[in-house]
């Protein structure tokens, strides 16, 4: 499992990359649909998309999966954080216990149940109470966006400074 400290580095990097305009958006996952799979015969959800984990309600866990150089789309192995070759991303009710730099191979362990689910009616079927989204950092970079939408702009000097 990501630690907290890990989980941040990479939202905080994955952020800065996307205020670059760079290749990588992270998702909301309690606004989008997902495709409902069973994972090594536990329920779970699949989307092709990144998902802020910080959006993903504690008692679920949140692995990216790895495609491959010759068929990126193939769902290979999930692994706590996929940069190169990310395939999708698996939300589920299991904790494999993946560390950092390692992986869990899943081609013939996935079984797609032919319906799409949102995160709310994935834990009404399986009894999972919602908590409280976890705070991270896209929601602090949304804040602090709003903040500097509303604020006027600061003046070049305060009135501490005195004029040269």
């Amino acid at each position: 499992m990501v630690s907290a400290e890990e989980n941040s580095a990479v939202q905080a990097d994955s952020a800065v990359q996307a205020n670059r305009g760079e290749i990588m958006q992270l998702m909301d996952a309690r606004k989008e649909t997902f495709d409902h799979i069973e994972l090594f015969d536990a329920p779970a959800m699949f989307t092709n998309l990144r998902i802020d984990r910080s959006t993903v309600p504690e008692g679920l866990f949140c692995y990216d999966v790895r495609g491959s150089d010759n068929d990126p789309g193939a769902l290979n192995a999930i692994e706590p954080f996929v940069f190169v070759n990310h395939a999708g991303t698996i939300i589920g009710v299991e904790d494999y216990m993946l560390e950092k730099g390692q992986a869990k191979y899943i081609a013939t362990h996935i079984n797609f149940l032919g319906d799409e689910i949102t995160l709310d009616e994935f834990c009404a079927k399986h009894g999972i109470e919602i908590s409280e989204p976890k705070k991270g950092v896209l929601d602090s970079l949304r804040e602090n966006k709003e903040k500097a939408d509303k604020a006027p702009f600061a003046s070049k000097r305060d009135n501490n400074t005195p004029e040269r």
